[in-house]
């Protein structure tokens, strides 16, 4: 037990002893290092010089200031740029530049300063004049030299401004597949093919410049494109094109000035596009509704009669415009009924119309373009509308429904005091009926949809009141 005691002691005072020779060691390395780096630092830091192995372009600017680097840069710049010639070639057209293009001086200067500002701080942008211990530290103990070049596009005067009259002068926008719409022809739609743009690689383009200005002064690049396809080809239109809705009123027994205001109104319509969200007004495409414009005379409805008066017959083209709309399931923004009941449509699906007073107002709330053909014969008016039609198995149909009639008071009988009718009654006792009384009628109007023949949706459109017209006799 004795002899143990003994070997134990012996053996702890050897650790003790090899542990104060490792912490000495440690110690004095470590004081060694820190020696080191703070050397390094006296000579790498140096307010406002750059540190050791910094090259700019090739040349070292290691303890340089930023004033006497961008001299040193600025003379091996102007050797480099001397006789240099840039040719940039697409297909048969070559863009030349050769030294005369260049300002080396302005350039160098910001380039130098932005190397110093990354070297020391980290950013180029950076405005501080000292730096944390750590990232020189970081920036000593780095395996690899801080290697910074100027380049070509630093060194060319108005460079991008240079490269972007080229890129303008090659690019071209693709073009997109258009129609051609002839409502009086055979084939009333003629697609004409999109083109294809050109986009140039940009990026690849300043990179091969780069890359040949380091190492020669001969620089030959050529420039790549992508071909960039139209967004709307061909194939869009396979089902845009499609008879959306159609729809007739009789002309038969019209006078033909009456024929001729209906023809006309809707020939105003005839071949006109309507774009996806555009608003139209009737009375804007139709107008001026005048002589001058072109109408004649013609039987009229004025404050609850019939009157020649001008434009007569322009509301049967607006109303067979309107059901057209309607059956296409397009929006209807403004409608009006005539005061008096029509018979060339059902109550409450007529259309008034009366230029500064009255207009039929709707909009085409598809996604797609709207195609408008409008035509007369001796029978009937005819709209059809050309589009994107209803999804397969939808169809809609408008609807009329009569309410009642509206009861008249009877005649009034009022005395011709003026004298405006004395070609027809001259003395007391004698009459003329100037218009017999009428009954007024209510009537309501509807659109429904179909899916497969299966109605799946009623909507009311319309809810009309003709109002009751009293009999005026003159005595």
């Amino acid at each position: 037990m004795e002899k143990n005691s003994k070997n134990f002691d012996k053996n702890a005072k050897a650790n003790k002893k090899v542990g104060r020779n490792l912490f000495f060691s440690t110690a004095i390395l470590a004081f060694v290092l820190l020696m080191a780096i703070i050397g390094n630092l006296q000579v790498s830091n140096q307010d406002g010089v750059f540190g050791n192995g910094t090259y700019i372009n090739g040349q070292s600017v290691s303890g340089y200031t930023v004033e006497k680097a961008s001299q040193v840069v600025s003379n091996q710049m102007k050797e480099q740029i001397d006789g240099i010639s840039i040719q940039i070639m697409y297909k048969d057209k070559i863009w030349k530049f050769n030294q005369d293009d260049f300002e080396v001086d302005g350039a160098v200067q910001q380039v130098v300063q932005n190397a110093y500002n990354t070297y020391h701080y980290g950013n180029p942008n950076s405005k501080a004049e000292k730096v944390s211990n750590s990232n020189i530290l970081s920036s000593l103990t780095s395996s690899q030299n801080s290697v910074y070049n100027v380049s070509l596009k630093s060194t060319f005067k108005n460079f991008d401004e240079k490269i972007g009259e080229i890129v303008k002068e090659i690019e071209t926008e693709p073009v997109n597949a258009t129609v051609k719409f002839d409502p009086n022809s055979d084939n009333m739609f003629e697609v004409v093919e999109g083109k294809n743009g050109i986009k140039v690689d940009t990026e690849k383009l300043y990179l091969d410049l780069e890359n040949q200005f380091l190492k020669t002064k001969d620089i030959k690049v050529y420039v790549n494109t992508s071909s960039v396809e139209p967004e709307i080809n061909q194939s869009y239109f396979d089902n845009k094109l499609n008879l959306m809705s159609k729809f007739s009123t009789t002309l038969k027994g019209s006078q033909e000035g009456r024929r001729h205001n209906v023809d006309y109104a809707l020939k105003k319509f005839n071949g006109k596009v309507i774009k996806a969200g555009e608003k139209v007004s009737f009375n804007e495409v139709t107008g001026p509704q005048t002589l001058e414009g072109g109408y004649k005379t013609a039987i009229v409805i004025l404050n609850g009669k019939f009157v020649n008066g001008v434009g007569g017959g322009i509301c049967q083209a607006s109303t067979t415009l309107y059901n057209a709309l309607v059956l296409a399931n397009l929006e209807i923004d403004e409608v009006h009924k005539h005061t008096l009941p029509v018979g060339y449509v059902e109550l409450s699906l007529d259309a008034m119309v009366s230029e500064g007073y009255a207009d039929m107002v709707f909009t085409n709330n598809s996604q797609d373009d709207i195609y408008i053909k409008t035509y007369t014969s001796e029978e009937e008016a005819t709209v059809e509308i050309y589009g994107n039609s209803l999804p397969d198995g939808i169809t809609v149909k408008r609807v009329a429904v009569f309410i009642g009639n509206i009861p008249h008071n009877g005649d009034k009988i009022q005395v011709d005091t003026a004298g405006e009718y004395t070609d027809k009654v001259l003395y007391k006792g004698e009459y003329y009926r100037v218009k017999y009384p009428r009954e007024g009628y209510e009537a309501k109007a509807y659109k429904e949809t179909f899916k497969d023949g299966k109605m799946i949706s009623k909507e009311e459109i319309r809810h009309e009141k003709y109002q009751p017209i009293d009999g005026l006799i003159i005595e």
